[in-house]
């Protein structure tokens, strides 16, 4: 059994998940047994799974592991199901209803996101309406977790349940709402404490490899690395590395290593089998800053993987095409620097004055942009779309994709781009884009930060339609480089050692 290590599996979610996914859709393809395997306790686990197409049996989470709840038949509990008295008057209400007892609040009952009424968790108050308690069910249809609080709405402690009611795991909270100790109860007929969330990972690990024994990949470093280098168990062990291993993004070679990959790289390399990088670029400058001769093999397999069912696809000429669609695909956050993709589009859109933006994504520099937007005027030409999961619409409506990122271990959506014929401009940056884009035959690369350089290779791309199909086929024809047919045998080789 290969198994991906990771925190979460969210709704919405980064470029380490959107590996994950796609790996494990290829493992699938080629009969190799692969499972996601996630710590944290989420009682929307399983809808989120659903929504990405991930079968039960594809992944296993701490909690439903010691829970016994990896694959159960789901029912559905609503507001009925609380049985709550009847001289309380409910105030009935879309996303929530109010539980009230004369004019005294009793509880508000919240409904799971995408549902009609289906039960998510229910806030409990004391006499001067303070939260004192939080009922979480899970999205299957059980009691899964009661959250306590202090007066000042501290979060105390919780319980974690079994299907049949009974307390599982006891969880306890400092003042700073940081984990202090977790007790699992009569597990295997007794009783266990573990001081971090870092030590119940490693145990849950190590009782992972008893059952199947495996490969353990550590996709997402702060969370997996140390539980995983930590195993008691005999286990062949990776870490993949989804960014870029040092602080410096132009210097990758002499500046001080990602906090982030300290421990596993600098500290630990001994006790792993080795590590995965995203591209031979990252791979050669870890390489040169571990001394030439580390300790253990660095393999580079890329992140970025075509299905067999995209490659087959039909092109989709410049016709069937939104005439001038530029797009971004990704998080939104200050590192993307999308501030400069939209002061490099406001010069394309001068000249080009059909051409549009979208930006899909989520993160935290969304209200600055669309400010930005409107400062500029472009509101009405720049659309901000919320992330969703298919975007293969949106990449064959597309004209333009183009990347802005100070660094990156390599950009997902820059390979998809390509892989639906959409031509790139991209910074050169580290890493992946060096790799991908041959100037003049799938799009160009400019220099990192230089915001007119950027304009001019969109407006070169947008302005000729003879250039743009020449970039189009070299799109399509590039994406083949990360096709399973390339991809695959690279990690047969890996998990072969």
């Amino acid at each position: 059994m290969i198994y991906f290590v990771n925190q979460y599996l969210m709704a919405l979610n980064s470029g380490v998940e959107h590996a994950e996914l796609k790996r494990l859709a290829m493992f699938k393809r080629h009969g190799v047994a692969a499972k996601l395997v996630t710590r944290d306790f989420d009682v929307l686990l399983h809808q989120n799974m659903a929504h990405f197409h991930v079968a039960a049996t594809d992944m296993v989470n701490l909690y439903d592991f010691f829970r016994g709840s990896q694959q159960i038949k789901s029912r559905v509990l609503k507001i009925t199901d609380l049985n709550l008295a009847p001289d309380y008057n409910v105030d009935p209400g879309a996303n929530v209803s109010h539980v009230r007892e004369g004019d005294q609040l009793i509880a508000d009952v919240y409904f799971t996101p995408g549902t009609v009424g289906h039960l998510y968790y229910v806030n409990y108050y004391d006499a001067l309406t303070n939260l004192v308690q939080r009922t979480y069910f899970d999205c299957r249809g059980f009691k899964a977790a009661t959250q306590f609080f202090s007066p000042t709405g501290q979060l105390i402690s919780d319980l974690i349940y079994n299907l049949d009611g009974s307390r599982l795991f006891e969880r306890y909270y400092t003042t700073k709402q940081q984990l202090i100790a977790i007790r699992l109860l009569n597990y295997h007929g007794q009783d266990w404490q573990f001081d971090s969330e870092n030590d119940l990972m490693r145990f849950f690990l190590n009782e992972l490899n008893r059952v199947q024994p495996g490969i353990f990949i550590a996709d997402r470093p702060l969370a997996a690395d140390w539980p995983v280098i930590n195993m008691k168990t005999t286990a062949h062990k990776f870490v993949w590395l989804p960014t870029t291993h040092a602080n410096d993004p132009q210097d990758q070679v002499f500046s001080n290593m990602n906090g982030a990959y300290v421990y596993a790289l600098h500290d630990h390399l001994a006790a792993l089998d080795g590590v995965i990088t995203a591209t031979q670029q990252q791979r050669a400058d870890l390489i040169r800053w571990l001394g030439d001769k580390p300790l253990r093999p660095i393999t580079a397999i890329p992140a970025a993987t075509v299905a067999p069912k995209t490659l087959a696809a039909p092109k989709v000429p410049l016709t069937a095409r939104t005439a001038g669609k530029i797009i971004f695909v990704g998080r939104l956050d200050a590192t993307k620097r999308l501030g400069q993709l939209l002061a490099a589009f406001k010069q394309v859109h001068q000249q080009l004055p059909k051409t549009t933006l979208a930006i899909h994504g989520y993160g935290n520099v969304s209200t600055q942009l669309k400010q930005q937007a409107k400062q500029e005027n472009l509101q009405n030409v720049i659309d901000f779309v919320p992330y969703h999961q298919d975007l293969a619409t949106t990449y064959n409506q597309a004209q333009l994709f183009v990347y802005t990122a100070e660094s990156d271990g390599q950009p997902l959506a820059l390979v998809e781009a390509l892989a639906h014929g959409v031509p790139v401009v991209s910074y050169d940056i580290n890493y992946g884009p060096r790799e991908v884009i041959e100037d003049d035959k799938n799009g160009y690369l400019v220099p990192s930060g230089d915001i007119n350089a950027l304009a001019e290779k969109m407006v070169q791309v947008l302005e000729s339609e003879q250039k743009w199909a020449k970039l189009s086929y070299g799109a399509y024809q590039s994406a083949k480089r990360y096709s399973e047919v390339k991809v695959w045998p690279l990690w047969q080789q890996l998990i072969a050692r």
